[in-house]
């Protein structure tokens, strides 16, 4: 927002050049000598004052002033503050207003002022004013402006536009300026309804955080050419507003005003990061930035599952972090890995507990697997007793959803599920919406570049935007339902390689929480990411063209486009295994007892294929299996080629491959692949088909049950679903093709209970 006092050191107003210390301390006392004079009363216009000991000084001095320049773009020019304007001065000072030390006393961010051992404010205190004086009327209505005492973000000052000593505060810091320290919030809260400095104000039903952080208005001088962060603005929360939020954006960029409580605190702002442009679609983009106040039962709910989490896991939890970076962080990079470090190093209570949670249990799993923690027995918990703290923490930090509440959002719904599944569980099509819920709402979803922000937190935004698109698309898949996201609610645009280095190489003083492979970007990981995410974005294509839920309004044409969309998918997947690269190979040599991490991107591979070909090949009816021009007689034979390869790929995974980290869209992805088989079989009208899809399927079902036959609990849970199914069909399939629909299958049916199947219980079902 734009500020009526020019001169303001608060972040949103530009500073002026930095003064040398002379002229600097000669403009403080002039200045300090003028308040004195409006306390006692004068309400005449003063341009110089005289003190007894300012004889060899001039009576008038110039500050180097903005006044009559134009503010932004469709801006009025420039106007004095309330004060000055009250004194009928224009007196816009923009290095060091009167009143500026009030601000930053406590804030220790002032350039030129380090040599002095007196607290901030001992200089600029009004021992001659009383309440109702002029002094301290105009330093109060000065802080009382809305548009001077801003919640906005955190600017990142180019050091070409402050003095040595504030680029060194200002600059960015690794993991985005996160810095321990003991610096409180200002409070400017006053019974009167005017805002005065206040250490503590609060509302007596409230708890307003006070992270250890320091805060936004007291950290950085913001000037032009600056850059801001959403991120790292402590007791804060930001959230997108879109075209039908409370205000239209071009009402919000012509006139822009902070939102004041009933004591004239102010709670929350309005912030622009893209102005737009001439194009009437080009939109101003704009986020609400407020301080965050919760109950105290909140708070305490809160803190409570934070400590049960570090309870449980104490003494292991430097190991935990080190194996999740190690096995999980490979295949799934969402965490931004030196920013989590850096924090965890410093204080781990600044990680939200919901994101320390989702990284504790993802790792425990593979607590016997590591060669630094195989000692012969189990990790001393289960993984569900650190989840469930997890949710607790994550039901009451999603009230203020941010980058690491959106990461703990996306790996909660990766954790192991219970081995007696027969399904992929609706949790994890629930969990995703919420996912995709927090990415909306921090604004994720808009592209951001041409933002002024920090390009760190730019290419963050990138991919975890791409990873709740996938995480969004393939659970939306594992139900069968259409996605949340819609084709046309985003436009982030792709993120590459170097999107995906960011914030990925450990420095020196952080090495010793992961392990030495962790220590720099890997390349593979960032590759296989890419892949996932290209695969699932023409995954989007097949479902936006052919499984959608209302298809009355598609005309001829709109059908014929979608099948040649189809078309063009299937020749983009057509030569993929051969254009990868190849630390994306799954090797055939490989070490058995070595897990292979590209298994799981392969596997997301075959299941979209499975897709595609159920859409290339609609509909698959008895019809269209007898008429050699439909689409499923067309499109047979390259299917049936191409899931040759499947079974060769399934084939060669060993047991060391399931040992890894798959995630828990592998588990629907295997139904997928599984099933299909099962189609290819039965949809086969050629003698030749009908006898390569029985020795896939047959293939597929003694390696299913090959891996079944294991005591590793993560592998059951991973293959059961698929495994029952196989077996299913072949136990079944005679009698349902010889007696058709109404086949009465007399075969026991296992009930199972929550520990497993019941022994003694069996029943009788009707296959339909």
């Amino acid at each position: 927002m734009d500020g009526d006092s020019s001169g303001s050191n608060i972040p949103g107003h530009a500073p002026g050049p930095a003064v040398n210390p002379q002229a600097h301390a000669q403009v403080q006392a002039q200045a300090q000598t003028q308040i004195h004079a409006n306390a006692r009363g004068s309400g005449e216009r003063s341009e110089g004052v005289s003190d007894p000991g300012s004889q060899g000084r001039p009576r008038k001095f110039v500050i180097q002033s903005t006044f009559g320049v134009p503010r932004e773009r469709r801006s009025r020019k420039s106007r004095p503050c309330d004060a000055c304007r009250r004194r009928k001065t224009a007196c816009i000072i923009t290095t060091e207003p009167p009143y500026g030390p009030l601000l930053r006393q406590q804030s220790g961010s002032e350039g030129g002022s380090t040599n002095s051992s007196k607290p901030a404010g001992a200089d600029h205190s009004f021992p001659d004013s009383g309440p109702g004086d002029s002094g301290e009327r105009d330093a109060t209505d000065i802080l009382a402006s809305p548009n001077t005492i801003k919640s906005s973000p955190r600017p990142i000052t180019s050091p070409s536009n402050v003095s040595v000593s504030a680029a060194s505060d200002c600059s960015p810091r690794p993991g985005y300026g996160y810095e321990a320290s003991s610096g409180s919030y200002l409070s400017y809260a006053s019974p009167r309804g005017r805002l005065r400095l206040d250490a503590d104000a609060s509302a007596a039903s409230m708890d307003i955080v006070q992270p250890t952080l320091n805060s936004p208005e007291s950290s950085c001088i913001s000037g032009a050419g600056s850059v801001h962060t959403l991120e790292d603005n402590p007791g804060r929360a930001t959230y997108f507003l879109g075209r039908t939020a409370e205000q239209d954006p071009f009402v919000l960029d012509a006139f822009s005003y902070g939102i004041l409580s009933e004591t004239a605190t102010v709670d929350a702002n309005v912030v622009q990061l893209h102005r737009g442009g001439s194009d009437v679609d080009d939109l101003p983009l704009h986020f609400l930035f407020l301080s965050m106040g919760h109950p105290k039962h909140t708070n305490e709910t809160r803190e409570q599952a934070s400590d049960a989490i570090e309870t449980k896991v104490w003494p292991h939890a430097d190991v935990l972090v080190a194996l999740y970076f190690k096995h999980v962080h490979p295949v799934l990079p969402i965490v931004s890995k030196v920013r989590f470090l850096r924090r965890y190093a410093g204080n781990r209570k600044s990680i939200p507990g919901c994101l320390r949670g989702a990284v504790y249990a993802l790792a425990s799993v593979f607590w016997a697997e590591d060669p630094s923690t195989r000692r012969g027995d189990r990790f001393p918990l289960e993984q569900h007793e650190i989840v469930d703290q997890a949710h607790r923490a994550l039901r009451r930090e999603i009230e203020n959803p941010n980058f690491f509440v959106l990461q703990a959002c996306l790996l909660l719904i990766h954790v192991q599920p219970p081995s007696i599944d027969a399904m992929e569980a609706p949790s994890t099509f629930t969990l995703s919406a919420q996912a995709t819920a927090c990415a909306q709402l921090i604004g994720l979803h808009q592209d951001p570049g041409d933002w002024n922000l920090e390009i760190i937190e730019k290419k963050l935004r990138k991919k975890l935007w791409w990873a709740a698109f996938v995480t969004d698309c393939w659970a939306a898949v594992s139900h069968g339902n259409p996605p949340h996201i819609g084709e046309t609610s985003y436009n982030t645009t792709m993120l590459d390689i170097d999107d995906l280095r960011c914030d990925e190489d450990v420095p020196e003083e952080l090495q010793h929480l992961v392990d030495r492979s962790s220590w720099s970007f890997d390349v593979a990981s960032g590759a296989r990411f890419l892949e996932t995410v290209k695969i699932t974005r023409l995954l989007r294509g097949v479902i936006d063209s052919n499984f959608q839920v209302d298809t009355r309004t598609a005309d001829l044409h709109q059908r014929i486009a979608s099948r040649n969309q189809l078309a063009d998918i299937h020749d983009k997947l057509k030569d993929w295994p051969s254009l990868i690269p190849s630390c994306l190979v799954v090797s055939r040599n490989r070490e058995p007892a070595t897990s292979c991490y590209n298994c799981p991107l392969h596997l997301t591979f075959y299941a979209t294929k499975v897709l595609l070909y159920r859409a290339l090949m609609h509909p698959a009816t008895k019809a269209a299996k007898s008429d050699p021009n439909s689409n499923l007689r067309q499109w047979f034979p390259f299917a049936i080629a191409d899931f040759l390869w499947f079974t060769e790929f399934f084939v060669s995974i060993n047991p060391g491959d399931l040992t890894g980290f798959w995630g828990r869209h592998a588990r629907s992805q295997l139904i997928l692949c599984g099933n299909f088989l099962v189609y290819l079989f039965l949809m086969a009208a050629e003698r030749e088909h009908i006898e390569a899809a029985h020795r896939m399927l047959e293939t597929f079902r003694v390696k299913v049950n090959n891996i079944a036959d294991t005591d590793h609990v993560p592998t059951r849970a991973l293959i059961r679903a698929t495994t029952i199914r196989t077996n299913s069909f072949f136990s079944q399939a005679a009698a349902v093709m010889r007696h058709g629909p109404e086949a009465s299958i007399t075969e026991p049916i296992t009930i199972c209970g929550v520990d497993g199947p019941i022994k003694g219980q069996q029943g009788t079902g009707h296959i339909p």
